[in-house]
C-alpha cells in the first residue's frame, strides 16, 4: 500500500521537507518493485535510497549545526543509525534475502516517528537562523558549499 504525504510531516523548511518527502517516494518504489517481483529494481531503489540518505543528513546535520541545535548530536546518532540499517538491508537483499518487510516497516516508522516528531523538534532553530542569515540565498550558499 502507498503512502501518502501530509502536510502535518512538513517542517515549515521548504528543502528540509521536499528532502523527507523523497523517503515516500523510496517507500512507494520499493513496495512498486516488491509487486512485480523485480530484485534488481528493489536493489536499485535500495542502493539510491541509501545515497540519498547519506546526502540528505548530511544536509540537515550542517544546518542544525549552523543553527547551534542543542540536540543535534543525538539527532545525529539516529541518523547514523538509520543509515547503518539501511546499509544492513542492502546487503541481506544482495546476498538474496527478502528484505522488503522489514525495510517498508522501518521506512515508515521513519516518516511517522522521526519525520513528524524529531525533525520538528530542530524547524524552529534552523528556521530562525534561515530568516537570519538571509532567507533563500543562505539556503542556496549551504546547497552549493556541500554540494556543488
Amino acid at each position: 500500500m502507498h503512502m501518502i504525504w501530509s502536510d502535518d510531516l512538513n517542517t515549515g523548511i521548504a528543502e528540509i521537507d521536499a528532502e523527507n518527502q523523497k523517503i515516500v517516494h523510496y517507500l512507494n518504489a520499493l513496495s512498486d518493485a516488491h509487486e512485480s517481483g523485480d530484485s534488481a529494481v528493489l536493489g536499485t531503489t535500495l542502493d539510491n535510497l541509501l545515497d540519498y540518505a547519506v546526502n540528505h543528513f548530511l544536509f540537515e546535520e550542517h544546518l542544525m549545526a549552523e543553527a547551534n541545535y542543542k540536540y543535534r548530536a543525538s539527532h545525529e546518532a539516529i541518523h547514523e543509525m538509520f543509515a547503518k540499517k539501511l546499509a544492513d538491508l542492502r546487503g541481506r537483499h544482495s546476498a538474496g534475502e527478502d528484505v522488503h518487510q522489514a525495510l517498508t516497516s522501518m521506512l515508515r516508522d521513519w516518516v511517522n516517528i522521526h519525520i513528524r516528531q524529531e525533525d520538528q523538534k530542530y524547524a524552529d532553530a534552523v528556521g530562525q537562523t534561515i530568516e537570519k542569515e538571509g532567507g533563500q540565498s543562505w539556503i542556496s550558499g549551504v546547497v552549493k558549499k556541500l554540494f556543488g
